[in-house]
């Protein structure tokens, strides 16, 4: 990808090196669209900003110690790179110093976070930069999923994390033409369907416990309103039975548009929880209203609460951020004091 010159005019008065003045810009190395390269393109096409390629979270705080007065902080990667930015403002940044805003330009995989904000062509976005004027920013205020200590917008125990595992294997055995295919969403659908599918088929579903370690917890009833369950407080268990997927959620997509938790922004300070108890074969049934976040659904089951405890009746593969961690048989969620504010690219665009 080439960046047109034509990004490197201010309001059309010509060149100018205060272009992307302001900004900082966080390059993950390793990026699938080849890191180093988009860095120095970025460089050239916003000559102000302050551009910085990182492998490492040490590197991450280490640079974010020396840009604490930028307009905004850009994460040009995938969900990883936008997951080791965030929790590295969490470590460097006093707690009760609120997170400065964020944007996400996607140069990953999936890209669910980078999609919940709007986000769209690296180019078209670069565009937009380049094109800031002096006024406020416009944001989207997300809260922020704690597990494990990591700070996210999604987690969870199941298919989602066993397809991950999947879909990076997939990736790694492709060759040729056929990796291009592999890196798409044809690529994702066909780990789920002919790699994780017939796994769950083997070892069917496990039971999960999961308790509210909160205090009051709200539902989503038929018609998709969110209403109050009375009489369950700290210690209530919210659903014991069978589950393929089991997670929370502050963001609503996992990536490609798989809207997994279209209520994660419906209730603030509160975690998305959600689980599906049908079959393998039930959600190949259901892909397409899976994949559109259509409510109700059969074998689908919401919650919000601040804090939830998963206990499954077998180690479980668990993804945090979109990143396999391993296996575990028990899981804390809760929702973080921190949130942050999201560069809003449906309002810039």
């Amino acid at each position: 990808m080439v960046f047109s010159s034509t990004w490197r005019r201010s309001n059309g008065k010509g060149s100018s090196p205060a272009v992307g003045a302001g900004l900082a810009i966080l390059v993950n190395a390793n990026a699938k669209r080849g890191g180093r390269r988009i860095a120095a393109q970025l460089g050239r096409a916003l000559p102000g900003a302050r551009i910085r390629l990182t492998k490492t979270i040490d590197e991450i705080e280490g640079w974010l110690k020396t840009v604490r007065d930028a307009r905004c902080i850009l994460a040009a990667g995938g969900d990883g790179t936008a997951i080791a930015l965030l929790n590295a403002m969490h470590h460097v940044l006093p707690k009760n110093e609120a997170l400065p805003i964020v944007g996400l330009l996607p140069l990953g995989t999936g890209n669910a976070w980078a999609r919940s904000t709007g986000a769209r062509k690296l180019g078209q976005l670069v565009g937009v930069l380049a094109g800031l004027g002096p006024g406020t920013l416009p944001t989207r205020r997300f809260g922020l999923v704690e597990c494990e200590g990591v700070l996210t917008g999604f987690a969870g125990c199941g298919w989602d994390a066993q397809i991950l595992n999947d879909y990076k294997n997939q990736l790694e055995a492709s060759r040729g033409p056929g990796k291009r295919v592999a890196k798409s969403v044809y690529g994702y659908l066909g780990a789920m369907l002919f790699r994780t599918t017939p796994k769950q088929l083997v070892s069917g579903r496990p039971h999960v416990l999961i308790e509210n370690m909160g205090d009051e917890v709200y539902t989503v009833d038929s018609k998709g309103k969110i209403v109050k369950i009375e009489g369950v407080g700290n210690g209530a268990v919210l659903y014991e039975g069978l589950a393929s997927v089991a997670g929370c959620a502050t963001v609503p997509e996992f990536g490609y548009g798989f809207r997994a938790f279209p209520f994660a922004e419906r209730l603030p300070g509160y975690l998305s929880v959600r689980i599906y108890d049908r079959s393998a074969l039930g959600a190949i049934t259901d892909l397409h209203p899976l994949w559109h976040g259509t409510h109700p659904l059969r074998g689908m089951r919401d919650w919000f609460s601040t804090a939830v405890r998963m206990t499954f009746s077998r180690p479980m593969p668990l993804q945090i951020g979109g990143d396999a961690v391993g296996e575990r048989q028990t899981v804390d969620y809760r929702i973080s004091e921190r949130t942050v504010e999201m560069l809003d690219w449906r309002s810039l665009n």
